[in-house]
Formats: C-alpha cells, sequence, structure tokens
C-alpha cells in the first residue's frame, strides 16, 4: 500500500472505527463536456416544464451573448431572465426574483453564472414553494442550531419547482441543497435548506466559462480548494471523501493555473468542473473547519468574495491546526503536488501551506484582506460572528474565543 493510501485507509485520529451518516440525495443528472448546453431544452422537457425564469448577474447579461444563446436554445420555453443576482445574495433581490417568478407564472428555474446566480435560483424555487412575500416570511423559513449540533430548518410539504444549474464558475454550490442569504441589517449570512432546492441538472460546458474573469474563475478555483482541504482535515474525515478530496486537489494544481494562462483551454477548464464537483460531494456528509466558518462573515460583513476569503484564510487556519493534524496536510501537499521526500509531517504541512499562498499568487488573487477593503476595526466583528459559526466548533484545534481569530486575520490584513 502507498502512502497516501495508508494514511488515507488507517484508523480515524481517535483510534476507533470510522463512523458516519451518510444522506444522499445527489443531483439527477450531471452534463458534461463543451457544447453540452446544447441539451438545455431537452432537460426542461425531461422535467416536464414548459415555462422557465434565467436567473444571472449583469455582467453575463450585458457584457456577453451567452444569456441571449440560452433564451435561443430555450425558444418559447423561456419566460423571462432576471439578470440581478448580486455577490453573497441579499434578501432584497431575492424577493425581487420571486415577485418576477410569480408574476410570469414559472415552472421552471434556470442559474446562469457564478454561486450568486445559483443561490438566488434555489431560494426562489424555496419561497415559491412557502409563498415568501416578504422579509420576514423568508427570515422565517432560516436554519437555526438545533438540540445536539447541526441545524434545522424548515422542509416544504409543497413541491420546488426543478432547477438546472449552468454553472460558470468553480464554487459548486449548485451540488448542494443549501443556499445562503445575507442579511444587512444584522450583519450575517443565514443558511437556508431542504432536499428540494439542490439542482435536478447540472450542465457543466467549459465553453460557457470562457467568458469567466480570470480573476474569478481562479478564485473559485481555491474555493474549490478549500473544500477539499477541509474534507481532508476534517476531525470526522472518512475515506470516501479523502479519495474526491485529494483527487480533486491533484487535478485542481494542474488543470487550474493552465486554464487560467489560456482560457481556451478546454481540456483543462473541464477537469477543473469535475475537480469542483468532486470537492463539493461530501459537504453535508464531513464538517469542515474554520476557514469556512471566517468566509461567510467576511462575506456579510465586508463583502469579501468567497473565493478570496479561501485564498487568504485557509493557509492561516491551516497554520493554526498544524499541531492537531499535520500527518493530515501532508496529504494535502502531496497532492499538491510538493516533494515530500525527507519531510518531517510539520514541515509538509508548512510546504502545504506556503504552496496555496503561492498559488493564489500565481492565479493573479490579491492575498490580503485590506485589498478588499476589510479595516483593523471589522475584525472583531467578524471574529465574534465566525466564532459563532458551528463549522468552529469541528476545527481540529479548539477555537478558545473570537481574539485568536482575530490573532489570525490581522496576520494577512
Amino acid at each position: 500500500m502507498s502512502e497516501n493510501a495508508s494514511a488515507i485507509f488507517g484508523q480515524p485520529d481517535d483510534g476507533g472505527p470510522f463512523r458516519g451518516d451518510f444522506r444522499f440525495s445527489p443531483v439527477e443528472r450531471v452534463i458534461t463536456g463543451p457544447g453540452s448546453v446544447t441539451g438545455l431544452a431537452d432537460e426542461m422537457d425531461a422535467a416536464g416544464a414548459s415555462r422557465a425564469l434565467i436567473i444571472t448577474g449583469r455582467t453575463l447579461a450585458t457584457k456577453t451573448d451567452l444569456v441571449d444563446r440560452l433564451r435561443s436554445l430555450l425558444g418559447t420555453r423561456c419566460a423571462g431572465v432576471f439578470a440581478e443576482s448580486v455577490q453573497h445574495v441579499s434578501r432584497t433581490s431575492v424577493l425581487a426574483a420571486t415577485e418576477q417568478a410569480r408574476g410570469l407564472g414559472i415552472d421552471a428555474v434556470i442559474s446562469f453564472g457564478g454561486g450568486s446566480a445559483n443561490d438566488t435560483a434555489k431560494a426562489v424555487a424555496m419561497a415559491l414553494a412557502h409563498d415568501v412575500r416578504s422579509t420576514d416570511d423568508l427570515h422565517a423559513l432560516r436554519m437555526v442550531p438545533r438540540a445536539g449540533g447541526g441545524l434545522v430548518g424548515q422542509v416544504s410539504e409543497r413541491k420546488f419547482i426543478p432547477l438546472i444549474a449552468i454553472p460558470t464558475t468553480l464554487s459548486a454550490g449548485e451540488f448542494t441543497a443549501f443556499t445562503g442569504i445575507s442579511d444587512p441589517d444584522r450583519q450575517c449570512k443565514d443558511a437556508f435548506g431542504d432536499p428540494q432546492m439542490r439542482a435536478r441538472t447540472v450542465i457543466l460546458d467549459a465553453e460557457l466559462t470562457q467568458a469567466t474573469p480570470d480573476w474569478l474563475w481562479g478564485s473559485t478555483g481555491l474555493r474549490a480548494v478549500d473544500h477539499c482541504v477541509e474534507t481532508v482535515c476534517s476531525t470526522e474525515h472518512l475515506p470516501f471523501g479523502d479519495a474526491l478530496a485529494l483527487g480533486a486537489l491533484e487535478m485542481l494544481a494542474t488543470a487550474l493555473p493552465r486554464s487560467v494562462d489560456d482560457p481556451a483551454d478546454l481540456v483543462a477548464r473541464s477537469a477543473c468542473q469535475q475537480a469542483a464537483m468532486m470537492s463539493i460531494f461530501s459537504f453535508g456528509l464531513i464538517p469542515f473547519g474554520m476557514s469556512h466558518g471566517i468566509g461567510l462573515p467576511l462575506g456579510a460583513r465586508c463583502d469579501v468574495p468567497h473565493g478570496a476569503c479561501s485564498a487568504i484564510v485557509l493557509p492561516e487556519v491551516m497554520d493554526y491546526n498544524r499541531p492537531a493534524n499535520a500527518h493530515r496536510q501532508r496529504l494535502i501537499a502531496q497532492s499538491l503536488g510538493v516533494d515530500t521526500g525527507g519531510m518531517s509531517d510539520d514541515a509538509a504541512a508548512a510546504a502545504a501551506a506556503q504552496f496555496l499562498r503561492d498559488f493564489a499568487v500565481r492565479l493573479g488573487i490579491r492575498n490580503r484582506l485590506s485589498d478588499y477593503g476589510v479595516k483593523e476595526s471589522d475584525l472583531p466583528g467578524v471574529a465574534t460572528s465566525a466564532f459563532d459559526a458551528l463549522t468552529n466548533k469541528t476545527n481540529p484545534v479548539p477555537v478558545g474565543d473570537a481574539d485568536a481569530i482575530v490573532d489570525l486575520l490581522r496576520r494577512v490584513l
């Protein structure tokens, strides 16, 4: 057995047997390959739908002809376009999209773009099922902590309209049954979840990603890296998650820079899409750690893009956790292509974190929080919100208080 395989299939950190609760509610269909979007109308027909609202962002709608291409493919099946999805998904944008959808009498929703478009589309499907008409209605559906840990939300007895997701970035939220919606008044991002929220069909067409700005493609690729790292380093890691996450890391380490250097390299871009799908497949089965816990309030309070949060914060979290899981981080280093021969676990873990710092620079991602407008005065509020995040409860090194998070953030300010 190889060094990697021995580490992956060895016992859990506590020395006991593997334990887990696997509840799969997979996407029904994933269509991959350049040009695969041409099957969009067929997917509408297969879903029994005839009137779809395309949810996208302003850039794709006004600076490319891609939305017009989707409309052409759909023909009369396209009831309209909502092109006002916003970063971190505001309550007002969700309500506006829901009202448009209700007025059009749609029976399907199509997300086209990055995570914001997809999360907005999920929220619209949820809002229609629950007849949401106000921020109070929406607030009542948010997931709340439950006794014994985790979150619980309101599951609809009404059937959701089907969602077809066409992502143009790599954050991979289209494969989950959750969405996040920001509340500017409370300066937080609430989670909403329902098994029906997951896309019915995901179309991974690399050709459509060529219009994605390099910084956005690269930074969402680092978001996928973050999913992988925190899956492998989770206190509840499992071989199932390790195999997918480590394989995805190996793909991203080579394909992501290639795809940024040459957006026309559809082989590399397709590989990145596959890796992103692999990175998120354990979501909901294996809990993440502090990097994801910090990323949510950084986005909600300071409007930092999720990918940038991962690029900046993840290496610092890896350093923070190294005393507890250097042997796990060694696997990360090896999958990223670091030659760990002759290195101790601690040295290999340090090399993995440094690789990711250099990787972000290589991809052209700004790597200081101040580059995104974050100020010293913002850190205590971000840290307090992050400290309360459930993902911090499963961080490999316990987070004693919010001050520890302030110290970590200050190092990358």
